[in-house]
């Protein structure tokens, strides 16, 4: 009787972490998809535009020749099943939780599962990685490929080093800074070099896994690298500058002050050989030679390098450094491993008395991100560019283009009508414009002073208002608060006075 009870102790003790991990990510996938939403934004649109270009067809507009095809392939799996545009949600918020279950596999081989949980607990709730996660853009779904590669890089094995490949190849037809991270495999592998056989399977299988898609790329474009070096192009030649300060206020804006105490409590724990063997002495041993020093010091390395990589970009946005959450967020759970064994000794009470300590009050900072499952859990109103669409599906017929320089993707999902960018002529635009605009249609003309989140150079966009009213090739047909539809027909002539 003693010996089953006791069993039944062990057992439950034994469930109870992961218990904890299926509720955090029960928690983090809600999070994630909901509230399901029908208006999406210029980048969003694009991915949408893609799958319907992958399922239906469709042939009104594309930016392959600079996207990465990968997260469209998954909202055209969705959207295959059940053809609705909250399918996008779903399959968007099912994707970047997974990042929390490889953030817990990554980190309990080596650091144990307290810290697996502390990681898996800020992946799910850091709250700029949440909001992210929830927008239909490939920053979420790169970064659960990303640690999945991780994760399967550190198992023992070939094989494992295989998949890694793989899952390291689709990071980067996901999202190509995603490229990146193999300095971390090369740093992991400088510091354990009896790894070298498996890097060498690792770079070989990704490679094998991404060659279909480069082989796509010469034959549509005639490069297999054209949209890497268009993409490389379009944040450093044909986009407005920002300084550098601005991804050092980023950090900020990503990463909040409790995460930043909990890293430095992990880099001091990595640094003072007292503290981190309390980190490594209850974590199980690793197959192969690295510590938990080791890797903290692998990770800072390699965020230290991708952050001064991103700081040389010329074009900057918040979102792009979230592939810093890896480096931050693990050796962040590190140092919450460190303080729950620093509070047990101090207040000397259990380590699950401690735990739960820090949990609690990192629960309470965190708590405002769940605040979006309390509203709504359906959105259906429709944004202003979302009803422009609209309008412009009523107003034309399947033989009409429509033209524009700014929200053109947007146009181009709702409206289901060809689509035209009128963004590569700027330069060029009084030269080239007829050409370009060659099929009737309706021109979009948002006003300068309603632009709202733009990157170009230059923001004086064409066809501006003196312009369309010294043509009579265009006719007003509706205003609406941030923009003016016009008809568009070649060829009309002024009449005579």
């Amino acid at each position: 009787m003693t010996s089953r009870t006791t069993g039944s102790t062990v057992g439950r003790l034994l469930a109870a972490p992961y218990l904890a991990l299926a509720a955090i990510l029960l928690a983090a996938t809600a999070l994630r998809i909901f509230p399901l939403t029908y208006s999406h934004f210029w980048d969003e649109a694009v991915f949408l535009q893609h799958a319907k270009v992958m399922l239906d067809g469709r042939s009104n507009y594309d930016e392959f020749f600079h996207r990465p095809p990968l997260l469209s392939v998954l909202y055209a799996t969705g959207f295959l099943i059940v053809d609705s545009i909250y399918v996008a949600n779903i399959v968007q918020g099912v994707v970047t939780s997974l990042a929390v279950v490889f953030a817990f596999l990554y980190m309990r081989r080596l650091f144990g599962v307290t810290a697996a949980l502390f990681a898996a607990a800020l992946f799910a709730f850091m709250p700029y990685l949440a909001h992210t996660s929830h927008d239909l853009l490939t920053d979420g779904p790169a970064l659960t490929l990303m640690l999945c590669a991780m994760w399967l890089y550190d198992k023992p094995g070939v094989r494992f080093a295989v998949l890694a490949g793989v899952a390291y190849s689709l990071a980067i037809q996901t999202r190509y800074t995603s490229l990146f991270l193999g300095l971390y495999f090369l740093l992991d592998t400088v510091v354990a070099p009896q790894k070298a056989r498996n890097f060498l399977a690792w770079g070989v299988a990704a490679a094998a896994a991404l060659a279909p898609y480069l082989l796509w790329n010469q034959f549509a474009f005639g490069w297999f690298l054209h949209p890497f070096a268009i993409a490389r192009r379009i944040v450093t030649e044909w986009t407005a500058p920002m300084p550098a300060s601005f991804y050092f206020d980023a950090l900020a804006q990503i990463f909040p002050i409790t995460v930043w105490g909990l890293f430095a409590i992990g880099v001091f724990g990595a640094m003072a050989p007292r503290i981190a063997a309390a980190v490594g002495s209850r974590a199980p041993a690793p197959a192969l030679a690295a510590d938990p020093r080791r890797r903290c010091l692998v990770l800072f390395t390699w965020g230290v390098a991708f952050f001064a990589y991103m700081l040389l970009t010329p074009h900057k946005e918040v979102r792009y450094l979230l592939p810093l959450a890896i480096p931050v967020l693990v050796i962040a759970a590190t140092g919450a491993h460190v303080l729950i064994d620093s509070i047990a000794r101090l207040l000397k009470i259990g380590r699950a008395t401690a735990a739960a300590l820090v949990g609690v009050i990192i629960a309470i900072q965190f708590s405002p991100v769940l605040s979006p499952l309390r509203g709504p859990l359906i959105d259906r109103s429709k944004s202003n560019e979302v009803q422009i669409a609209e309008y412009l599906r009523d107003q034309s017929t399947a033989s009409d283009t429509v033209y524009a320089a700014h929200n053109f993707p947007v146009y181009a999902f709702y409206s289901e009508r060809k689509t035209v960018s009128l963004l590569p002529i700027q330069a060029d635009f009084d030269e080239e414009w007829r050409e370009v605009m060659s099929e009737p249609g309706l021109l979009v003309y948002t006003h300068p002073d309603r632009l709202g989140e733009i990157h170009s150079i230059d923001t004086s966009l064409k066809p501006d208002r003196a312009f369309i009213e010294a043509h009579p090739e265009f006719r007003r047909l509706r205003e609406f608060p941030n923009v003016t539809v016009y008809r568009y027909t070649p060829g009309v002539q002024k009449k005579p006075l």
